[in-house]
């Protein structure tokens, strides 16, 4: 099974709303963090994370932010999770003599294929998702 830690959570949920962002416009780390409900210190430390694998892009300034850095059909969220979590199905073995190595690779590429489904996909999943919920009051 694949544990997604929260610095994964928050991650892939930053990337979310930051693909919502259709006029492109730049989001603040605070928007964003309010919007995810998510601590800002914390998301700070994933923004730049996310930033160095090219996930995101930051304008400085006053009116500066954040946006995507590739369109959100060119994002997976295997993509986020990659750059954010450790690791996923590995082992900490540098060696190819490790019997369990074989498990562990096909575990991989298991994680793999579960998690290519892309930002858009997500978005579309999650708008078709929350149009099944029936409210009672």
């Amino acid at each position: 099974m694949a544990i997604v830690s929260t610095k994964g959570e928050y991650g892939l949920t930053a990337v979310l709303i930051l693909a919502r962002q259709k006029d492109k416009e730049l989001l603040q780390t605070k928007e964003i963090a309010k919007a995810g409900d998510i601590p800002q210190n914390y998301l700070e430390q994933i923004l730049v994370v996310l930033k160095k694998s090219g996930l995101v892009m930051s304008i400085r300034g006053a009116s500066g932010g954040y946006k995507l850095a590739k369109d959100p059909n060119n994002i997976t969220v295997f993509d986020v999770l990659q750059s954010l979590e450790c690791c996923f199905a590995q082992t900490d073995s540098s060696t190819d003599k490790n019997i369990l190595q074989p498990f562990w690779e096909d575990t991989q590429k298991k994680v793999e294929k579960i998690f290519q489904i892309t930002i858009s996909e997500l978005e579309e999943f999650l708008e078709k998702d929350s149009s099944n919920l029936v409210y009672y009051i």
